[in-house]
């Protein structure tokens, strides 16, 4: 998106069916938000991604760990209302141990910023980022929308799913406290 175009909002584009082709059958939608996400109770993708600042990060990574993931762009509005949230959940997830965070940036799209680099910079915020820009890891996921945020148990196994956390009212707290179930359980 543009600068300009990136005030035609995401229910305006569904409402003229552009996107409504991406969204699998049977996604549930709130407004413009997916509400079901089809991975939950499966195991993760393999895949591997670079992360900011060197090093990779891959679903090898989830083993013995509750992991929260965010797939966001920077060019993305509603990622951008809920960074807020995601660096007082990161803050909140480095306090807590046996459960890791990782953002997971997609597109290949930088927005006003141009770059990874120069958006913490800005806005003083430093959590974990795995790089996607050609949305490889977007696509074997099956994400479909910017803020998702899944729940990874120890064993890999998806276990949560939800969006933007500060339109639905869940927050920071709301998502760790999420995870932190998975962290007492077994899978199965």
């Amino acid at each position: 998106m543009t600068q300009n175009s990136s005030k035609l909002s995401r229910r305006n584009v569904l409402a003229a069916g552009a996107v409504l082709p991406l969204l699998a059958a049977g996604t549930a939608l709130a407004g413009d938000r997916p509400t079901t996400f089809a991975g939950v109770g499966k195991k993760a993708p393999a895949f591997t991604a670079p992360m900011r600042g060197g090093g990779t990060f891959s679903n090898k990574n989830f083993a013995g760990k509750v992991t929260i993931v965010e797939f966001f762009g920077l060019w993305c509005p509603d990622c951008m209302a809920d960074a807020p949230n995601v660096a007082e959940l990161a803050g909140l997830v480095r306090a807590t141990p046996g459960v890791q965070f990782v953002a997971v940036h997609t597109r290949g799209r930088y927005g006003r910023w141009g770059s990874l680099d120069n958006f913490f910079k800005e806005k003083g915020y430093s959590y974990p980022v795995a790089i996607d820009d050609d949305s490889a890891v977007y696509k074997a996921f099956g994400i479909q929308w910017v803020p998702s945020y899944l729940i990874i148990d120890a064993n890999g196994v998806v276990r949560d799913f939800t969006t933007d956390l500060g339109v639905s009212g869940l927050g920071a707290k709301g998502l760790l406290a999420r995870a932190l179930k998975f962290k007492q359980r077994k899978s199965k």
